[in-house]
């Protein structure tokens, strides 16, 4: 996947409700389209499923815009 340098949350934040790609530091894998919420430091996924919706909320510390 090519894409641009990782950002630590603890040197820069994303702008609230920012589309991101985003991970856990020196994990493989990562969470894309997650959208981050500025007022807990959180990135969040949205899956519609049917009846419901599934809020995953993610505690990663790096990120990109996507």
């Amino acid at each position: 996947m090519e894409h641009k340098e990782w950002k630590s949350i603890y040197r820069e934040r994303p702008e609230d409700k920012s589309v991101c790609v985003s991970r856990i530091s020196g994990e493989d894998g990562y969470a894309g389209n997650t959208v981050y919420d500025a007022e807990t430091a959180t990135f969040r996924t949205f899956e519609d499923h049917r009846n419901r919706m599934i809020i995953t909320v993610w505690k990663h510390n790096e990120w990109y815009y996507k």
